[in-house]
């Protein structure tokens, strides 16, 4: 698997478990969870391959999503 195409894989296992616990935790429809998740400080960070926060485990990354969510930015 070249680089790009694990990358790629790895974002989207990422956001499916992202979306789905928008959905349980949050009572969101799938439209709303796929638009806070891919509209989020977060996903943009994880999105860059250069933070390497593509490698962080789903959880780890949600950790982050429930900061933003609560403050209103994306927090390191």
């Amino acid at each position: 698997m070249t680089k790009e195409k694990n990358f790629q894989f790895l974002l989207e296992a990422i956001s499916t478990d992202i979306i789905g616990w928008l959905i349980r935790d949050n009572g969101l429809s799938l439209s709303e969870a796929i638009s806070t998740w891919y509209n989020s400080e977060t996903f943009e960070k994880v999105s860059e391959p250069k933070t390497g926060m593509y490698i962080e485990s789903p959880a780890y990354n949600y950790d982050f999503l429930k900061r933003e969510l609560l403050t209103g930015r994306f927090q390191v």
